[in-house]
C-alpha cells in the first residue's frame, strides 16, 4: 500500500520539476525575444523612425488623459514637456531623439518628432500607478530586475524605447513578464 502512494508522490514532484524547468525557459526565451525585438528596432530606427508597437492601453480614457500636459493645444507631444517629465534637458532628449538641440529647440512639438516622443508619452504612463512626478523621475532611476537590472532611463537614452514602453504596459495591465 505505501509504494501506491510513494509513486504519485514521486511522479508530483517530478512533475513540479519539470514545471519548474519550463517555466525557466519560457523566461530566458521570453528575455531572447525581447533583446531580438531590441535588435529589430534599432535596425529599424537605422532604416528610419520606428513606429510603435499598439499598446493595450491606448484606448483606456484615464490612462490617455494621464499623459496630457506633455501635450499642446495642437494634441501634439513637446519635447519641452517630456523633458521636464523626465527630469533631463532638452538637449539630452534631442541627443536620444537623434535631432540636433536647436532643432527641437525650435519646434520641440513637430510633427516629426511625434512618433519617437510616443514612446516617452507612453513610459511616462506610469505616473497613473506613482504618487508624484518626483517618484516617477526616482523610478527612472532605479535598477529593476526585470530590465536585467538596468535604470529605465539608460535604456531609453539607448533608443530601447519599445522595451520601457512594453514594461510599462506590462506593469499598468498586471501582465505577466
Amino acid at each position: 500500500m505505501t509504494t501506491a502512494i510513494a509513486k504519485p508522490s514521486k511522479q508530483k514532484s517530478d512533475f513540479r520539476e519539470f514545471r519548474k524547468l519550463a517555466e525557466q525557459q519560457m523566461r530566458e526565451m521570453a528575455k531572447k525575444m525581447r533583446e531580438l525585438q531590441a535588435m529589430i528596432e534599432q535596425l529599424g530606427s537605422v532604416l528610419g523612425e520606428p513606429a510603435p508597437r499598439p499598446s493595450p492601453l491606448d484606448q483606456v480614457k484615464q490612462v490617455v488623459e494621464s499623459t496630457q500636459d506633455l501635450r499642446v493645444p495642437s494634441g501634439n507631444i513637446s519635447a519641452e514637456n517630456v523633458a521636464k517629465v523626465y527630469g533631463i534637458s532638452v538637449s539630452e532628449l534631442a541627443g536620444w531623439l537623434g535631432k540636433s538641440r536647436q532643432t527641437v529647440n525650435k519646434t520641440p512639438d513637430a510633427d516629426s518628432l511625434q512618433l519617437a516622443l510616443n514612446f516617452f508619452e507612453r513610459v511616462a504612463r506610469l505616473r497613473l500607478a506613482l504618487k508624484s512626478d518626483a517618484d516617477f523621475r526616482k523610478w527612472l532611476r532605479t535598477p529593476h530586475q526585470l530590465l536585467e537590472n538596468k535604470l529605465p532611463l539608460q535604456l531609453m537614452a539607448k533608443g530601447e524605447w519599445q522595451v520601457v514602453a512594453d514594461f510599462v504596459d506590462d506593469a499598468l495591465t498586471g501582465a505577466p513578464t
